[in-house]
C-alpha cells in the first residue's frame, strides 16, 4: 500500500512540474494539460487519503503542489476590472458546428434572442450553410465571408455589419478567415475566426503549436482586434497563455467564467474549455455566456465587447 501511495504521489508531482514548467510538446502532454482543473480536485482527495493513512510526507508534498496548481485556477473564477471605455458595443458569438451537425434552429434562435452582431462558425459545411439560411440566419446577419468545407476544415463569419476580408496570417490546416467589420459611425474592428488544428491528434502537436503562434497579435495603435472560435487550447496550455500575453483579454477569464466547459468528448474525456473570445485589452468585456447547442460537441460562446470611444 505504501508503495502505491508514493507511486501515485510521484505521478502527481511529475504532472504538477510539467504544468508549472509549461511543457506540451507531445499529443499526450497537450491532452494532460487540459485536465489540470480536475487534477487539482484529485490532489485534494489524495491529500486527505494519505493523511488518513498517516503518510504525512506524501500528504504534505501533494498538498503543496495542489495549492500551487490551485493558485493558477483562482483568477478564472474572479472577475477583473474593465477599462473605462464607452464606445459602441459589439456582440460576438462563436459556435463550432461539428462538421455541420449542429442544430441550425438553435443557433439562429440564439442569434435572434442574444442580438448577435458577428457570428463565427468553425466546421461550416454546405449543408450547414443551407440549414442556417432556412432557419433565418441570412435575414439577421446578411453580410458574410464563408469558406465552406467538405468536412471540418470550413469556417464562416456572418455579421449584421458589412465585412471586408483581409489577410492577417499565413494559411493554416483549417480555414481561419479574417475580416474588417465596418461599424456604423465608429472605428472598424478586425476579427479572425479561429479554428486551430487539434494538438491531440496523432502527429498534431507541432502543427498545433505553430498555428497557435501564427494567430495575429493585437495592434495597439491600429484597429481593435478580436479572435473568436475554437482554439483547441485552454488556459492551461502555454501556447494559449503566450497568445494572451501579447495583449489580449479572454472574455471568460475577465468575467470569472473561465472554468465553464465549452467542449466535451464524454464518456471518453472530461469537459474542457477550448472555445474562446479574445479581445484587445483596449476594449472592455461587457458580458460573457456559454450556451448548449444540440447536435454538436461544442457549446456556443458569446461576449459583448465595449469598444474604445
Amino acid at each position: 500500500m505504501s508503495f502505491v501511495l508514493w507511486l501515485v504521489s510521484l505521478a502527481f508531482l511529475t504532472f504538477a512540474v510539467l504544468r508549472l514548467w509549461g511543457l506540451e510538446n507531445t499529443e499526450w502532454l497537450i491532452a494532460a494539460m487540459a485536465i489540470t482543473p480536475y487534477l487539482v480536485g484529485f490532489g485534494l482527495f489524495w491529500t486527505l487519503l494519505t493523511l488518513v493513512l498517516r503518510r504525512r510526507a506524501a500528504a504534505g508534498l501533494v498538498l503543496l503542489l495542489t495549492i500551487a496548481l490551485g493558485t493558477l485556477l483562482a483568477p478564472r473564477v474572479l472577475s477583473d476590472e474593465q477599462p473605462g471605455v464607452g464606445g459602441e458595443r459589439l456582440r460576438v458569438m462563436a459556435a463550432n458546428l461539428f462538421v455541420g451537425r449542429a442544430d441550425p434552429d438553435t443557433i439562429v434562435d440564439l442569434v435572434r434572442e442574444q442580438k448577435v452582431d458577428v457570428l463565427v462558425l468553425p466546421e461550416l459545411t454546405a449543408g450547414a450553410e443551407s440549414g442556417l439560411d432556412r432557419a433565418g440566419l441570412h435575414s439577421l446577419l446578411p453580410h458574410r465571408v464563408y469558406d465552406v468545407g467538405l468536412t471540418g476544415e470550413g469556417t464562416g463569419i456572418a455579421a449584421r455589419f458589412p465585412l471586408r476580408q483581409i489577410v492577417l496570417m499565413d494559411e493554416t490546416t483549417l480555414s481561419q478567415p479574417s475580416v474588417v467589420v465596418d461599424l456604423d459611425g465608429t472605428e472598424d474592428v478586425e476579427l479572425t475566426a479561429v479554428h486551430v488544428y487539434p494538438g491531440v491528434r496523432d502527429g498534431g502537436a507541432r502543427t498545433w503549436q505553430e498555428e497557435l503562434a501564427m494567430l495575429p497579435p493585437p495592434t495597439p495603435k491600429e484597429r481593435v482586434r478580436v479572435l473568436a472560435g475554437d482554439f483547441n487550447a485552454s488556459l492551461d496550455h502555454r501556447g494559449f497563455r503566450d497568445l494572451i500575453d501579447l495583449g489580449y483579454a479572454d472574455a471568460a477569464e475577465e468575467t470569472g467564467q473561465a472554468m465553464t466547459p465549452t467542449w466535451s468528448s464524454w464518456p471518453t474525456g472530461p469537459p474542457v474549455t477550448i472555445d474562446h473570445i479574445l479581445v484587445d485589452r483596449r476594449a472592455a468585456i461587457g458580458s460573457y455566456a456559454v450556451f448548449a447547442v444540440p447536435g454538436t460537441d461544442h457549446s456556443a460562446v458569446l461576449s459583448e465587447i465595449v469598444l474604445p470611444s
